[in-house]
């Protein structure tokens, strides 16, 4: 695999940005509507769209099968339906081939499509 730097394989945490968030939601200092703003701009920078993957990931993981140390208490804010509503469209625009960097960089590994099915399966 030559998966883009900082990131190991294709799952939604196996990269730094994704290992950053939970990190952050671990010692509670993730704030999701600050990170939201911050995402205003489109398209969405590597680091972001990696760390509105994961939240998308964390959203629907089972309770039992959340990462060491997340509990459900630190996605509450997550969790709404308009918050799953702007990762659902964050996550989207990740996959567009025209504007995404983070699409970019998958396109030259390889394992686009690999890649393509995880980010779909972290849609909530």
């Amino acid at each position: 695999m030559s998966a883009p730097m900082g990131t190991w394989d294709v799952g939604p945490f196996d990269n730094h940005a994704a290992c950053e968030l939970l990190a952050e939601l671990r010692d509670g200092t993730f704030d999701f509507e600050h990170f939201k703003r911050s995402c205003a701009d489109s398209p969405l920078d590597v680091d972001e769209a990696e760390k509105v993957i994961a939240l998308g990931a964390l959203v629907n993981t089972p309770q039992d099968r959340l990462p060491n140390g997340v509990s459900a208490k630190e996605l509450k804010s997550i969790c709404t339906p308009q918050s799953r509503a702007w990762l659902r469209k964050k996550i989207n625009s990740t996959l567009e081939p025209e504007s995404s960097p983070v699409y970019a960089l998958w396109e030259t590994t390889g394992e686009l499509e690999i890649w393509v099915q995880s980010v779909r399966a972290s849609l909530p």
